[in-house]
């Protein structure tokens, strides 16, 4: 039975970069929501509303697994809100965990990330909103044929500074059908007019909310006002800013000197990998919150390391006290793992950026058999990333998990 609650939840597992922003955008609007992980979900009836993140639904439904999804399921048909982003979205559908009887369209446009104009449909998510920009990273595009469902948002058209794939949107109107030619995918943004990219429907006693949209794209005050907007719709309670900084057994002083040098150590081996990816223009820095690489290469991944480090850097400075011994150890490794991945993976660039002038590669079709071993080795053979990478990033979401929790309590 779920509980009379105004608490949300937010869960984390699987969610990374995307992770980072939906905390922040739920701070920044003061609602109370606590941070979970799927072995939560088993007290998710104290919930009132389930946010989960963007990244790869493919990954969160393992994660979570068949006695996760039934308690989503159940939570929702007792009543719950799910609000799902992105990738949050895709586990919802037919395709994931089966809440929402929508499919994910196949011959979609797979690589387009930016702001956006959206139309919308009469709901009081817009209260106060008009003319927005919003923003899409990098979505699935939904099929929607249940007539239960309501579409709240569709997309009307990009805004400058969009791209798709690595191609700045506005420099090549009229030129879509030679690249889409060259590219072998599709990358005119047109093809995505009308389309629905949010959608409400119910479960039971409860409701699902699914965006593409991403209204925690930091930057974003429309996309904080949608937050305000959820806020007000479900009575969530106020978030208390006292407890940010909980003056108890967990933040007493300690000596964090050595842990401030461990992730400094680690923070200055991304950074400077990082500044060798933007010399070798592979990518570059497109927002303070989101780099652009070139097609053909992994370039969220790297981004990945580099904000959660960055992230992990800032919150370090009053880690819990009982979590201190752990976050130490799990540095000290992490440190060690890093040297040797962004050793490798260095490599791996280099190789590629020749073969880049050479021949179209993707992140899984290239003719060279060491950047193939190297890429297997790395990250894996399926898009969404296993390999080294998934070790070492795990390592880094336990740490800044436990940090960003520890600030909620």
């Amino acid at each position: 039975m779920r509980e009379n609650t105004n608490l949300a939840a937010l869960l984390w597992d699987e969610s990374y970069l995307w992770g980072i922003w939906l905390y922040d955008a739920l701070l920044k609007t003061d609602i109370s929501f606590k941070l979970i992980q799927s072995k939560d979900l088993k007290n998710i009836h104290k919930y009132k509303v389930l946010f989960v993140p963007g990244g790869w639904a493919k990954n969160k439904f393992q994660r979570i697994g068949t006695n996760g999804a039934d308690l989503i399921k159940k939570f929702i048909k007792d009543g719950g809100i799910y609000f799902g982003i992105c990738g949050g979205a895709g586990l919802a559908t037919i395709e994931g965990i089966g809440i929402v009887n929508i499919k994910r369209k196949k011959d979609r446009v797979p690589g387009f990330s930016g702001p956006v104009k959206v139309a919308f449909y009469d709901h009081s998510l817009w209260i106060n909103i008009k003319n927005p920009e919003f923003y899409l990273w990098w979505p699935s595009e939904f099929l929607v044929n249940d007539k239960n469902i309501k579409v709240l948002a569709s997309f009307n058209d990009y805004c400058d500074g969009a791209f798709s794939s690595d191609i700045p949107v506005s420099d090549f109107e009229g030129h879509w059908n030679e690249l889409e030619s060259i590219y072998g995918i599709n990358l005119n943004p047109k093809k995505m007019k009308d389309a629905p990219i949010m959608i409400e429907t119910e479960y039971g006693r409860g409701k699902v909310f699914l965006s593409l949209i991403h209204f925690d794209t930091p930057l974003n005050s429309d996309g904080l006002k949608v937050f305000k907007n959820i806020k007000s719709l479900f009575e969530l309670s106020d978030f208390s800013h006292s407890n940010t900084f909980v003056d108890s057994i967990n933040n007493k002083p300690g000596n964090t000197e050595s842990l401030f040098h461990l992730i400094q150590h680690i923070s200055e081996q991304i950074k400077t990998f990082i500044l060798f990816g933007e010399r070798n223009f592979l990518w570059f820095k497109r927002y303070p919150f989101m780099y652009q690489w070139r097609r053909g290469i992994r370039g969220f991944e790297y981004i990945n390391l580099h904000y959660m480090i960055d992230r992990i850097f800032t919150e370090i400075k009053e880690p819990p006290l009982n979590y201190r011994e752990f976050i130490n150890s799990a540095l000290t490794q992490i440190s060690s793992e890093l040297k040797s991945f962004l050793s490798e993976s260095r490599e791996l660039l280099i190789r590629e950026r020749i073969a880049l002038q050479k021949e179209k590669i993707t992140y899984n079709l290239c003719n060279d058999y060491e950047i193939n071993l190297l890429r297997d080795k790395l990250f894996g053979k399926t898009k969404s990333y296993g390999g080294r990478y998934k070790e070492l990033i795990e390592k880094i979401d336990e740490i800044l998990f436990l940090l960003l929790k520890s600030k909620l309590e």
